[in-house]
């Protein structure tokens, strides 16, 4: 968690992202992060930020879950680590298939009309994330 990344854009842009929440056990094919930016070049500056948001259907978010695939073969570059924020850090409580999570820990099952209040973990193939990205360049 913490961890400051590049994913390259098709368009030839670079998104920075910060890791939220690197999951291990039952979700270990997962992970979250946040955009902080899109731009131009790869010049990173460790400055803290707060995360761009994109459109889903009716929802807003600016939390995406994907595979750590691209992570760990090193196609999107690690370039620093900045500790989450608290309010980043309230980011790691999701929801998934009605049971609320804090990272991979299980804290308990809600009903559906509570669904809302929180993250939903919906796992985004890598062109879904190109496509969240592009949303998130037209509101930056």
């Amino acid at each position: 968690e913490g961890d400051i990344f590049l994913i390259p854009m098709h368009d030839g842009r670079f998104a920075v992202c910060q890791v939220i929440c690197a999951l291990r056990d039952r979700f270990k094919k997962a992970f979250s992060f946040g955009v902080m930016s899109i731009q131009r070049d790869e010049t990173v500056s460790l400055e803290d930020g707060k995360f761009l948001v994109y459109s889903y259907g009716k929802r807003k978010s600016s939390v995406i879950f994907t595979s750590p695939k691209l992570l760990k073969d090193g196609t999107w570059s690690i370039v620093g680590n900045i500790p989450l924020t608290p309010a980043k850090k309230e980011l790691q409580v999701f929801q998934c298939a009605g049971g609320v999570y804090n990272g991979d820990e299980f804290i308990r099952m809600v009903p559906p009309e509570e669904y809302s209040q929180y993250v939903t973990m919906g796992v985004a193939g890598f062109e879904l994330v190109q496509n969240h990205l592009l949303d998130m360049s037209k509101n930056q």
